[in-house]
């Protein structure tokens, strides 16, 4: 029996075919919800903060690379659910031999910068995992990786018709140049998307916002940042058809012990789930009662929601004042988000809640609902492989 009979044995009845079919949105969403369950997210992990990292010692190392004095950037571990005593540190810090030093130091061992070492139980080594084009989900940094590409040879050499067949998206190119009059020597290329900046919810008046550690949406954003004689443009390089927005820690808004205890008490908890219009309890059944329960005969549209609150939400995930640059799918893009386009794009409809999933028996809550321009997701899962949810995660595909 091949992995494809194993997998519509096991999860074909979920189907109303008996087998997903790709011209139909519930069972696409269903498949994506059981794949993300199979196969994880093998070294797509980025803490930020602590609060991301469930593991004491992963915790502790994290504590302490942080406090290098030279640190450039902000999520210097990646790490594998699947494999919680194993952390990477990226290959940026493998080059400095004074970080190696220090962390000799601080931890009392021999850290080899080819192999790394052993220490308190964690097997450290070096990588970058997803984001460095070598994991599941490279496909993203390679597109950025050619679009700087690109850029630099416009930037030493301009594009015409003489020299375009050298560049990987000339149409592409073409556009962002005529956009903000690029030419050859007027700009630099600033690549910026190894930072992966924070992007934590906060809470105000009118609800859940999503907060950019840079002060602003397009300086948080930002893959590539042209600087054309002083005036920055903000570039966030996006590739395929379903992408995030928004990939922010809860454990400290929906932490494991208010769940375990049967309801979310906690101020902000209360206000992300009355957003939505999620049940605070059923919530937490779905993950006090996994697997056992079945929630599918309670998933449906919602009627207890905050349009005004999941749109000040969805508004604030998408941000402004920068310019998206897609490839990939279906087609390119290269927009520039401003008020009026995210204005838009976050007039959405009414929410359908799938309390464990699209399946109905995960350990997860999805949340779909759709804007004239975005198909969206919202799902509250852990992303660790444990249980209870750690990230709250908006994925959309542009109609």
């Amino acid at each position: 029996m091949n992995v494809f009979d194993k997998f519509f044995t096991k999860y074909g009845y979920k189907f109303p075919k008996g087998y997903p079919d790709m011209n139909n949105e519930q069972d696409i969403l269903l498949m994506e919800s059981i794949l993300e369950d199979l196969v994880g997210e093998a070294f797509s992990i980025f803490p930020t903060t602590e609060d991301e990292i469930s593991n004491e010692k992963v915790k502790e190392l994290f504590r302490v690379i942080k406090k290098y004095p030279k640190l450039s950037i902000n999520d210097p571990l990646v790490l594998d659910p699947n494999s919680p005593n194993t952390a990477k540190i990226s290959r940026s810090l493998q080059r400095d031999s004074k970080f190696i030093e220090y962390l000799n130091n601080e931890l009392d061992i021999e850290l080899d910068p080819i192999d790394g070492a052993k220490w308190n139980g964690i097997s450290i080594k070096w990588g970058e995992g997803s984001r460095g084009g070598r994991g599941i989900k490279s496909k993203g940094l390679g597109f950025e990786g050619e679009l700087i590409a690109d850029l630099e040879l416009l930037r030493e050499e301009g594009i015409s018709e003489s020299n375009k067949d050298q560049f990987i998206y000339p149409d592409l190119t073409i556009e962002i140049s005529k956009e903000l009059g690029l030419k050859k020597g007027n700009f630099k290329v600033i690549p910026e998307g190894a930072k992966n900046q924070s992007r934590p919810l906060g809470f105000k008046s009118g609800g859940p916002v999503v907060e950019f550690s840079q002060g602003s949406a397009a300086e948080t954003l930002t893959d590539i940042t042209i600087d054309k004689k002083g005036t920055k443009y903000y570039l966030s390089a996006k590739f395929g058809n379903t992408l995030t927005f928004f990939n922010s820690g809860i454990t400290k808004i929906l932490p494991a012990s208010e769940i375990k205890a049967g309801k979310i008490t906690n101020s902000d908890g209360v206000a992300l789930l009355d957003t939505f219009g999620i049940d605070n309890e059923t919530f937490c059944k779905v993950f006090n009662d996994y697997p056992d329960a079945d929630f599918s005969e309670v998933n449906g549209a919602s009627t207890k929601y905050s349009i005004s609150k999941m749109k000040n939400l969805i508004k604030s995930g998408i941000g402004e004042g920068y310019y998206m640059v897609k490839a990939g799918g279906k087609s390119s893009q290269f927009e520039h988000i401003d008020s009026k386009y995210t204005d838009t794009a976050s007039d959405i409809s009414a929410p359908v809640i799938y309390y464990g999933g699209i399946g109905g028996n995960g350990k997860r809550v999805d949340v779909t609902f759709e804007s004239p321009t975005y198909k969206f997701k919202i799902n509250i899962r852990n992303k660790q492989g444990g249980l209870y949810p750690t990230h709250i995660m908006c994925d959309y595909t542009k109609k």
